[in-house]
């Protein structure tokens, strides 16, 4: 075989329409995906709003099945927030990069926002409690290292996930060339044992013995913590989303109908609803969410324009980080502070909703306009910003 022959058949392996994408896609602006993320945060507002902390509906019976029903989809968001994060950093992954450049430039998008939005929420939440142990705990990103939802989800409850996506970032830099190496083979097998693990995670935090391992009083709190929020568990989503980048990068993954990805969340979060709790927020929508994270990444290699793309829904998810911070605060203001929930009619919760919804995207985007985008533009870099 010729030389010509082979690179033949390699322009022939890098077009799209054959699923593979071309030598500079991993440069491909992923517009879809800074779309998607809205959604997920929406996801995670939603539930939040359908919280027993947010009594919504007066009628009790009402207001569980409100929660029963939107229960699962914080589980939805923050998984797929998880995964999204290790697909977007492998995607925009450079063999030039430096360790201490990548640790500045994400600390920097991250963490001002973290904190101002902390600050925040122990002011607003100070009537209730705040201790100066959680407050050093948030501050120093080590509140999830301990099995005990109160310190877990103390000062602002969202900020959890931030201190699990600071071990993201610390380990990514560390395993990023090992993965870049592995073959297709090899890719593949990882992973589905990040979706093994993300099944077996919950079953083991069942089984676990975990009364003689906190006490029996703290043995709930302890399955919460192992199964949800134990950044090295967290692990097999991030890595799902690193080793899907990875194939997506080289042509290796199928090319995945959009529709048919759409279609598979609705058996797959009604299994989730109905499955023991700590299971269904981690397992059954694990697969789909992978899957759409790279059935919009396609479209975005292959230049098909979506819904998810257009400049509305760009915008909408570059505030979305703001947004999934902030919106706890303003459903505390809303519902505790000013309405005085529950409410009595259907109508009232939806007024309320609503409100608070236009209230969380209009505070996102102050925040990212005037704290968030100054600071990245001042300290780091364009392909650094979402």
């Amino acid at each position: 075989m010729t030389s010509l022959d082979r690179a033949e058949i390699r322009k022939r392996a890098a077009a799209p329409e054959e699923g593979a994408p071309p030598a500079h896609v991993g440069r491909a602006r992923l517009d879809s995906l800074t779309g998607l993320r809205f959604f997920a945060a929406l996801a995670v507002f939603v539930s939040h709003a359908s919280s027993p902390v947010f009594p919504t509906f007066a009628d009790q019976r009402t207001n569980a099945s409100f929660n029963a029903a939107a229960g699962a989809l914080a589980g939805l968001g923050v998984g797929f927030f998880f995964i999204l994060s290790g697909f977007v950093l492998a995607w925009s992954a450079r063999s030039t990069d430096r360790t201490g450049g990548f640790y500045r430039r994400r600390f920097v998008k991250v963490l001002p926002l973290y904190y101002v939005v902390g600050v925040a929420a122990t002011v607003l939440l100070w009537d209730v409690g705040v201790r100066w142990q959680d407050m050093l705990a948030y501050g120093s990103l080590v509140q999830v290292w301990v099995p005990n939802p109160q310190v877990n989800f103390s000062v602002l409850a969202p900020g959890w996930s931030l201190a699990v996506e600071a071990v993201f970032y610390l380990v990514f830099p560390l395993v990023i060339r090992w993965f870049r190496g592995v073959g297709r083979r090899a890719a593949w097998t990882g992973l589905a044992l990040c979706v093994a693990v993300a099944f077996l995670i919950p079953i083991l935090a069942d089984v676990l013995p975990a009364g003689k391992l906190v006490g029996e009083q703290n043995a709930a709190g302890f399955e919460m913590w192992f199964a949800y929020v134990f950044p090295l568990g967290r692990l097999c989503d991030f890595f799902a989303g690193v080793f899907a980048a990875l194939l997506v990068t080289s042509g290796r993954f199928p090319r995945v109908s959009m529709p048919w990805v759409l279609v598979s969340f609705v058996p797959c979060y009604v299994v989730a609803s109905y499955s023991p709790l700590l299971f269904g927020w981690r397992a059954p929508l694990f697969i789909s969410c992978v899957l759409l994270i790279v059935a919009a990444a396609q479209r975005d290699i292959a230049r098909r324009p979506t819904f998810l793309s257009s400049r509305a829904m760009v915008l909408l998810g570059n505030v979305s980080f703001a947004f999934y911070l902030c919106h706890y605060l303003v459903l505390y203001t809303l519902n505790i502070k000013l309405l005085h929930g529950p409410f009595d009619s259907v109508a009232m919760v939806i007024a309320y909703i609503a409100s608070a919804l236009v209230a969380s995207v209009t505070v996102a985007w102050l925040l990212y306009r005037y704290v968030e985008m100054p600071i990245v533009r001042r300290f780091g870099t364009a392909q650094e910003r979402l």
